[in-house]
């Protein structure tokens, strides 16, 4: 029988589509019914640093991306009540034709403003961003190079060009610059799209090198900003400020679901190019725009990012405090600077139970395996807040130094 999701996900001969979804579904059903199935956990509460599952009770939350807890910040939840009073429950329509209301004005200006561009677009998804972004503004003989950690939303988006796609090694400028070398002088126009924060490994992009090299081969820049907002730089403006380099990046793209506790993505850049891509990105001109209920709150979500830095600076403690015992520890979490903490533990089976275990001790953590990362690099991924007390995370500390040296992870 076949053991893993990856079993399952290897191209075969067959004569109908349907061919492994009998094999998949009795797979599905014996994980399920040995406790081996830790997906769709069904949640009973709002996402805060605990959680009540059903079926389990309250947990320890460490799998969700509401890192600064503001998905049910009362200011947020009164603002989303109030334009759900005001304009209803949908927008009724598509951006370009009747679904524009002032709110999303007012969201794409809190956004633009927030990362010093002149204009922003708001999407359905951060997918349908990135998606729509890349078909949007690449043609046939232009040159697409990713990083190979790039998410998969950017590698779908080259996959609706037809432009040719290489991929140079994480965060590695040499090889990118080798890329460049080589293939620069055959191709129209050059895109570099990378992650500014990694979504699997927390770790940043060198955007110095990067804005060094697309200057020097006359190429354009896309960073997504999904994991980076209201995280990183001092005022959590993202990678640019990180690195002192606001302004830099051609393309900055973005999702509202992670710190900001919604729904939808963005784009933000010139006038020219906002308004090129929101009149060219299938995916925003054929999708309703977002609920108005969501976009009142995400307003207040923008208004708190730019005016109260408590919840960065009390994340910032949580990641400190976390990462260096786990480092002391000696268990493998490479090179994150973000609230994503991957412990490494490159067995699937061996990911599993631990996750299992963790579960058993009322703390709610994700198992990653493949597709999600190569087979090799099977990780319990965890997700800090800003609301985690030090109790909790101490508790959770304590639980992986007993259960990592019950499998052999540290010594």
């Amino acid at each position: 029988m076949k053991k893993n999701f990856h079993d399952f996900f290897i191209e075969s001969k067959r004569n109908d589509i349907f061919a492994n979804l009998d094999a998949f579904y009795e797979y599905l059903e014996e994980a399920k019914s040995t406790k081996e199935y830790a997906y769709r956990r069904t949640l009973a509460s709002a996402t805060s640093s605990t959680v009540v599952v059903e079926g389990a009770g309250e947990m320890i939350m460490l799998g969700s991306n509401n890192y600064l807890d503001l998905a049910a910040n009362t200011k947020v939840v009164n603002a989303a009540q109030a334009a759900l009073a005001k304009y209803g429950n949908g927008s009724g329509s598509v951006a370009l034709l009747g679904g524009t209301f002032d709110l999303h004005r007012k969201l794409e200006t809190k956004i633009a403003t927030f990362y010093s561009r002149e204009l922003a677009a708001i999407f359905p998804t951060g997918f349908s961003t990135n998606i729509g972004t890349i078909s949007s503004l690449i043609c046939s003989n232009d040159l697409l190079l990713l990083d190979t950690y790039s998410h998969a939303s950017l590698i779908e988006g080259t996959k609706l060009t037809r432009a040719t796609v290489k991929f140079f090694k994480h965060n590695d400028m040499e090889h990118l610059e080798k890329l460049l070398i080589k293939l620069r002088s055959q191709y129209d126009g050059v895109l570099i799209v990378t992650d500014g924060i990694f979504s699997m490994d927390g770790d940043i992009c060198p955007l110095d090198k990067l804005i060094a090299l697309k200057q020097k081969y006359n190429a354009r820049l896309m960073i997504d900003e999904a994991h980076a907002i209201g995280i990183v730089g001092d005022h959590g403006r993202g990678t640019e400020e990180y690195f002192h380099l606001t302004g830099a990046v051609d393309i900055i793209t973005g999702t509202l679901s992670k710190a900001p506790g919604g729904i939808g993505g963005y784009v933000v850049g010139s006038k020219k190019l906002v308004e090129y891509i929101r009149h060219f990105a299938s995916s925003y001109i054929f999708s309703t725009s977002l609920p108005p209920a969501v976009v009142g709150g995400l307003i207040e979500v923008f208004n708190i990012l730019e005016n109260d830095l408590s919840h960065k600076e009390k994340l910032d403690y949580n990641k400190q405090l976390f990462t260096a015992r786990l480092r002391e520890l000696g268990f493998n979490i490479g090179q994150t600077i973000s609230a994503i903490v991957p412990i490494i533990i490159g067995d699937e089976e061996k990911t599993k139970l631990m996750a299992r275990e963790l579960a058993e001790e009322k703390i709610f953590c994700s198992a990653v395996v493949f597709p999600a990362v190569s087979k090799t690099q099977s990780r319990l991924r965890i997700s800090l807040m800003c609301s985690h007390s030090e109790k909790q995370l101490l508790k959770v500390l304590s639980a992986l130094e007993l259960i990592g040296k019950k499998y052999g992870v540290i010594v």
